[in-house]
């Protein structure tokens, strides 16, 4: 294994994780982190799986690093997250999600990984915009478009109340949006759901990436067979 190699093995994914501390910054408010997070953890996923970072602890690296840096900021805030190991499970399988679909994309590194950061900030975005610009959406639009936004399902595994919160409260109209349209994601539930998904996922763009390099190391193989010269007989 190479210098190179080893040193994009290890600054990569601490990059990648100090990237994610920058929702700390300022309030340090653990909900505006929550949903920072919840933006950059499929982009940071993508960047570790485009860029070959091949050992899973070195991978894991980014969303563990969270964990701490979430416990510092909830423990220092006056603001209580009530199941912060559940929001810390979703995030881990948005960032398996992302590694994934990064494996898939080498060559496209940051293209990927942008397109994956701005989805995410869009749906971050579109249950409170209209009501910022004018009036909310109707409820059962609403509805849907919170139960989409990776924020809703990170701040909610860690038990915050997202729909009264301050940040959408007025924003999304969610005074509107009764429980039979929409209820809150269980932690306990939605948790576990979202890191099984995101590591089957991981799991599925590993396979596929490796079975395409078999597939071109067995292909230049065949060429090269195939032109070389034939010996005298």
């Amino acid at each position: 294994m190479s210098s190179r190699t080893v040193a994009s093995d290890f600054a990569i994914p601490l990059a990648v994780a100090a990237a994610g501390a920058l929702g700390a910054l300022g309030a340090a408010d653990p909900v505006a982190l929550l949903v920072w997070i919840s933006i950059w953890s499929a982009a940071a996923g993508a960047i570790c799986g485009a860029t070959s970072v091949r050992h899973v602890a070195l991978a894991a690296v980014p969303p563990a690093a969270w964990m701490g840096i979430a416990a510092v900021v909830d423990g220092s805030s006056a603001r209580d997250l009530p199941s912060p190991a559940w929001a810390a499970l979703a995030w881990s399988g948005l960032y398996a999600a992302g590694f994934g679909v990064g494996r898939l994309a080498r060559g496209r590194t940051f293209a990927v990984a942008g397109v994956l950061f701005l989805l995410a900030s869009l749906l971050a975005l579109l249950p409170i915009l209209p009501g910022t610009l004018g009036a909310p959406l109707p409820p059962p639009v609403e509805a849907r478009l919170l139960d989409l936004a990776p924020a809703t399902l990170v701040v909610e595994c860690a038990g915050v109340d997202w729909m009264r919160h301050p940040a959408i409260y007025d924003a999304a109209g969610t005074a509107d949006i009764d429980p039979s349209l929409r209820l809150p994601y269980r932690g306990s539930l939605a948790g576990p759901i979202a890191f099984v998904v995101g590591c089957l996922l991981a799991a599925a763009g590993e396979g596929i990436a490796r079975a395409r390099s078999k597939a071109g190391t067995n292909e230049r193989w065949r060429s090269t067979s195939t032109s070389a010269p034939s010996p005298r007989t």
